[in-house]
């Protein structure tokens, strides 16, 4: 199937870059392919820069599924296009706009977004998956511009939502927990996503080779590697969004440029709160970081508030 091809693909193009940071572990033809995506996220153990305890061992199992939260309800519709009530089924690709009726229990990908333009109304119901080691995906959007997914819960997929190769697509008020990487963006453009709240993953944002993204008052605590992690990735905004509880709090690798880092909450990360190329200076890759609220940095001197 196309949309596996496009997973698989994201995977390998975050794996592709895994040897520029630390103490990577290559991809094997039957390797799990997302361990290099996490590895990719750790700080370096020798930078003289990092403030923090760097962990190396960082594939512990992730947290209990009883510690979800109840998800905000948000009805919401794209142009020209009302939200259709529908029962809908696990893997099932999506060609209108649908309000989910109840939760879904997925021992295969969730719901794959079939047209640009629509919206996707969890209606505050749960996609719940086979597990984060699965290789499965919560919501999929390939390709696909324009896209709304919104108000409720996707726990326990490899990749909570994966959007690939779309433009405009936005993701808001939806809770993530329990996937490997809650929202996974490769080669997307002008992808929006606010209010969200992210626990509990492995990561919480990973962004490969994506542009324009808007990461605005999202909440991301206890995302066992990173809270985000940028790679080879330029002019995305990260602006008042609250992450703490993990390695990574936000990280961007020596090839993501343009970025802008401002006001946010990084906080009780217990490698390095804000980490730029594990210590790369700011003039080197352009990146810009302020009135960010944190402790630790690499480089030293990108946190307020210590």
């Amino acid at each position: 199937m196309n949309n596996k091809i496009y997973l698989m693909a994201a995977i390998l193009a975050f794996a592709s870059v895994g040897a520029l940071f630390t103490q990577p572990i290559l991809a094997t033809e039957n390797g799990s392919m997302i361990e290099n995506i996490l590895d990719s996220s750790l700080p370096t153990n020798n930078d003289s820069n990092n403030n923090g305890n760097g962990n190396d061992d960082n594939e512990n199992s992730l947290a209990s599924s009883n510690a979800g939260t109840q998800p905000n309800q948000a009805s919401a519709s794209t142009e020209g296009a009302s939200p259709t009530s529908t029962s809908l089924s696990c893997g099932q690709v999506v060609r209108e706009s649908v309000t989910l009726s109840a939760n879904l229990e997925c021992s295969t990908d969730g719901l794959i977004a079939g047209a640009n333009g629509i919206t996707i109304n969890l209606n505050g119901f749960t996609i719940a998956g086979p597990g984060g080691e699965s290789s499965k995906v919560g919501i999929m959007l390939a390709n696909n511009d324009n896209v709304q997914v919104t108000g409720g819960t996707v726990k326990g997929f490899q990749a909570g939502v994966l959007n690939t190769g779309g433009s405009g697509n936005t993701i808001s008020k939806v809770t993530f927990t329990e996937n490997q990487i809650a929202i996974f963006n490769t080669g997307a453009i002008n992808t929006n996503l606010e209010t969200n709240n992210m626990f509990s993953n492995s990561i919480g944002v990973a962004s490969h080779s994506s542009t324009g993204t808007t990461l605005h008052q999202n909440m991301l605590t206890d995302n066992q590697l990173a809270g985000v992690t940028l790679v080879n990735s330029a002019e995305n905004v990260l602006d008042f969004n609250t992450i703490t509880g993990s390695v990574n709090g936000v990280f961007l690798d020596g090839q993501s440029t343009n970025n802008n880092v401002n006001t946010n909450t990084i906080v009780q990360n217990s490698g390095v709160d804000i980490n730029n190329g594990n210590g790369l200076p700011t003039n080197i890759n352009a990146n810009g970081f302020s009135d960010n609220l944190c402790h630790t940095s690499v480089p030293d001197g990108l946190c307020i508030g210590r």
